[in-house]
């Protein structure tokens, strides 16, 4: 079975999906869900307890991050063969203890996701840096997380940077940058991690364009596995294009796979 192993819903604090209705959706459209509800820590860690098996529930503009009141324990009872739970956790050096933590729990998969750059909102903050250098740096310091974290299955949404900078979309091509894009997918590949082929862009033919040379080359680095996700955060955004991106994954001879219980298991 295909998944959709990217989706928000209520118990994160930018989405108001109703899990039961979630569920239904994809399930006339013939896909399991994977909900991967929001952990992103940017408030200072000074006093948290490391050791606590909580962590500190705050609103969006502090922390962003899911209702640990309600996700995952509220959801559990909506766990099967073809409702997973997971977490969309940011990769940061500051939070690398918590963040590993927090996916040590009892989750059947974890996207790590860059949401934050040095410091710098990419949905907020446009970058000081000119467009080139700060894609550069984007790209390295995603390696760098890579590196680092051992706690997530596969790298979420890699164009995630052209969102919000057309700056930046008009330069998000490998040939641009192939030394910092072989460094990340090289890393991903060596951990023999999964990538994602998010298809929150594919309304946008440039996104194809883009993005089919970058997962052809993970597969050229050694990479093998992709999971499919819509990053979708109400009803009308399940599974969009998924069909492309199964095409895609195809065409960069890679293999789409999900996780459950942090297994991984291939799509049919």
């Amino acid at each position: 079975m295909y998944f959709d192993a990217h989706v928000h819903s209520a118990a994160s604090p930018d989405s108001e999906a109703d899990p039961i209705e979630v569920i239904a959706a994809l399930k006339s459209k013939g896909l399991g869900v994977t909900f991967t509800e929001h952990v992103d820590f940017v408030t200072p860690i000074t006093g948290r307890d490391m050791t606590a098996t909580d962590v500190p529930k705050t609103k969006w503009g502090v922390d962003f991050i899911c209702d640990l009141d309600m996700y995952p324990a509220g959801y559990r009872h909506l766990r099967s063969d073809t409702a997973l739970l997971g977490l969309e956790i940011g990769l940061t050096a500051a939070y690398l203890e918590l963040n590993t933590q927090v996916a040590g729990n009892d989750y059947d998969f974890i996207l790590g996701s860059i949401h934050y750059v040095d410091g710098v909102d990419l949905y907020y903050d446009a970058p000081k840096m000119e467009p080139e250098s700060f894609l550069r740096r984007y790209l390295t310091y995603a390696m760098e997380m890579v590196e680092i974290s051992g706690f997530f299955d596969s790298f979420s949404h890699i164009d995630y940077i052209t969102r919000y900078d057309e700056r930046i979309d008009s330069i998000f091509y490998y040939n641009n940058c192939p030394k910092e894009f072989d460094a990340l997918l090289k890393a991903l590949a060596d951990r023999d991690l999964a990538i994602e082929i998010n298809t929150a862009r594919f309304g946008h033919e440039i996104a194809v364009r883009q993005l089919l040379p970058i997962y052809k080359r993970f597969g050229e680095l050694g990479g093998k596995y992709v999971t499919i996700g819509s990053d979708a955060h109400d009803l009308a955004g399940l599974g969009r294009h998924h069909g492309k991106a199964v095409d895609m994954a195809t065409q960069a001879g890679l293999t789409p796979v999900y996780f459950k219980e942090r297994k991984r298991f291939t799509c049919m």
